[in-house]
């Protein structure tokens, strides 16, 4: 795309420039052609909306029989009643916007309102363009601790429709208030029916689908928690429900029927993913006959069918089907598989298999939000290119990128903008150079066009090094909640590694103070970000300490008693700056979100605390406790054992 039109998000699959340019002034009118209608006339008001600083006015919105002789003028067509292709034919005497269908006609629009420039000038040219993907979106997950308010919610949407993404999901396990099991949910600031119904609507008005999510097998441990539901967990572990307890779907039937009214899509995704002990509880002698395999497609053909009834096609995630691919022919063609995996380092062309087998499926990266402080960034955007470049190959039908909120969802859904923005542009046409995207999202974002925000997000999200790592996680994230009892991360941090980090995390930081104009009047997102930086410095700072700590635990270091007053003073500094960081998470919290289950994180945060205060309680009385095993290393599987059962209240 030539260097003189400005740098548009998502980037335009072709774009002709041409001479001479038309400038918009509060007279020249936007034309709608005959036989628009309302959907139309709201695609008008956003674009004179849109110029009306610009061009010294709002531009009038009129209908003409003919339009030769108006002079001047922003002319809007569609060529059909759908599809989301579009184009653009701009010459100094006239703008002609004509999309194949309404979604269309607003994605042209939101194309030119990028195109004009602070004067209301816009370029002579032309451009077709179209997207890869039908159906593209995003999933934000409202179930692991946090649920937005509405206002963020139809914010998201906003986002949404800004990136020409369609499909907007919200996971939900429990925080939905259903009137016949007013048990599930009801602690979790739940969703009601009016909210998902002002949602829906809202979305619809901007071509975004929200389309409905509810967990049906695996997951349900908020549902099996409950005397009420107990019974028909598959095992102890009350994770699955039983596939063979006829009680699972009489149960499911009448979430269904109540849930799914709420939304216009005909999509409905099931999810059904992670069932880890299906087939070894209640559904072990059904396995033994069928295979475990067997167990899972029984069960998501009955969930399918349920879902039928309200005419709705399911959608189901595709883990565990990967792992059982002699199944794979079995599979029902009306179901549609969900690929994800959310390193960088993958297989994404593992989606040929579903190609190959006649199976409709959508591919989805993640953010690499979740188990952070802040997400990691360099990770985030290779999953996303690589499975958007697996997709196109492959024929997938669609592109959804997720942004999970495992063990607490601390994470800030400001620090998710540039994941979205990246996922937008490659579910629309592709790759896009790296400086030139940097500039068109934080122009689109925060009216910035230097790209300097958006390099605070890479910077920022390159720094997790602590000298181990976990899988689907920042080791910061780790160190930050560390209990100086256990230690097992913060012993494990590497000295090198926290220096470096710590360099780099106050380059950012002091950017970042310096910089709070390049957001322009999304000073939330700064604050945010200036969060996360913050406590990635404690995190390191922490471990640094903890360090020391630990080699006085064991022995290894002698203290005299002024560098132990200084440990012990440095830990209660800590523990203070961490105590505030608490405060300011749940401040920030509560600009987007509800109180929900703020205590989930609240949780880790006072075990941090209080170990940082028995830490230098010790120190000051010279009683080092004793130590933990020599040479544990990292036990991963441990570690998240441990993070759910402080999910759960039993920690």
């Amino acid at each position: 795309m030539s260097q003189r039109l400005p740098p548009l998000l998502p980037e335009p699959r072709r774009v002709d420039l041409r001479a001479g340019h038309l400038g918009v002034s509060a007279q020249t009118p936007v034309v709608l052609a005959a036989g628009s209608d309302d959907g139309d006339l709201a695609t008008a008001r956003l674009l004179a909306d849109g110029l009306a600083a610009r061009a010294g006015g709002r531009p009038p919105i009129e209908s003409h029989a003919r339009s030769a002789d108006l002079g001047p003028r922003l002319e809007l067509r569609r060529a059909g009643r759908s599809g989301d292709g579009y184009r653009i034919d701009a010459s100094a005497e006239k703008v002609v916007l004509e999309g194949d269908g309404p979604a269309g006609l607003r994605y042209a629009v939101q194309t030119l309102l990028q195109l004009a420039d602070a004067r209301g000038r816009i370029p002579a040219c032309r451009i077709e363009d179209a997207p890869d993907f039908p159906l593209r979106g995003l999933m934000l997950d409202v179930s692991r601790g946090k649920v937005p308010t509405l206002a963020c919610l139809e914010e998201l949407v906003d986002r949404c429709a800004l990136l020409k993404l369609n499909v907007l999901m919200l996971y939900v396990e429990h925080p939905f208030r259903f009137r016949r099991h007013p048990e599930i949910g009801a602690d979790a600031s739940p969703l009601d029916a009016e909210t998902l119904r002002q949602l829906d609507a809202y979305a619809a008005a901007r071509h975004v689908q929200l389309v409905p999510s509810l967990q049906s097998l695996g997951h349900m441990e908020h549902v099996l928690a409950l005397p009420r539901y107990a019974g028909l967990a598959e095992s102890d572990a009350r994770w699955s429900l039983a596939p063979v307890d006829p009680g699972s779907y009489a149960l499911l039937e009448d979430l269904y029927d109540e849930y799914l009214p709420n939304f216009r899509s005909a999509w409905f995704n099931a999810n059904c993913d992670e069932p880890w002990d299906l087939g070894y509880g209640r559904s072990k002698e059904r396995a033994q006959e069928i295979g475990r395999g067997g167990v899972f497609l029984e069960h998501v053909r009955k969930v399918r069918d349920l879902a039928a009834k309200h005419g709705r096609r399911t959608l189901v995630w595709a883990d565990v089907v990967h792992t059982h691919p002699d199944r794979v022919p079995e599979i029902d063609r009306d179901l549609v598989l969900l690929d994800w995996w959310y390193e960088a380092d993958h297989d994404y062309d593992r989606v040929k298999v579903f190609a190959e087998n006649g199976l409709d499926f959508w591919v989805c990266p993640g953010t690499s939000s979740w188990n952070c402080l802040f997400p990691r960034m360099e990770n985030a955007l290779a999953n996303i290119s690589g499975y958007a470049d697996a997709g196109r190959r492959h024929g997938a039908g669609g592109f959804l990128v997720t942004d999970w909120g495992d063990f607490g969802h601390y994470n800030l859904l400001g620090n998710s903008w540039l994941g979205f923005a990246w996922a937008g542009q490659h579910a629309w046409s592709g790759d896009a150079p790296a400086a030139r995207f940097d500039r068109a999202f934080t122009r689109l974002f925060f009216g910035d066009a230097s790209g300097e925000a958006a390099r605070l997000f890479r910077r920022l999200g390159a720094v997790h090094d602590a000298g181990f790592s976990v899988p689907n996680a920042s080791a910061l994230q780790f160190l930050y909640f560390d209990d100086l009892d256990d230690a097992r991360f913060l012993e494990a941090a590497r000295e090198g590694a926290l220096t470096r980090s710590e360099r780099r995390l106050e380059r950012v930081r002091a950017e970042l103070a310096d910089t709070r104009a390049r957001f322009g009047d999304d000073g939330l997102t700064w604050e945010e970000l200036v969060y996360a930086a913050d406590a990635s410095l404690l995190a390191v700072r922490k471990a640094r300490a903890a360090r020391t700590w630990m080699a006085w635990r064991r022995g290894r270091t002698k203290l005299a008693a002024p560098a132990r007053r200084g440990l012990a003073r440095s830990l209660r500094v800590l523990a203070d700056e961490q105590a505030a960081l608490g405060r300011t998470l749940r401040r920030l919290w509560l600009r987007r979100s509800r109180p929900s289950n703020f205590e989930l994180t609240r949780r880790r945060l006072d075990a941090s605390l209080r170990s940082l205060r028995r830490a230098a309680r010790a120190l000051e009385r010279n009683r080092p406790p004793a130590p933990p095993p020599n040479e544990r290393g990292v036990d991963v599987g441990a570690a998240f054992r441990a993070l759910a059962a402080v999910a759960r209240g039993e920690s």
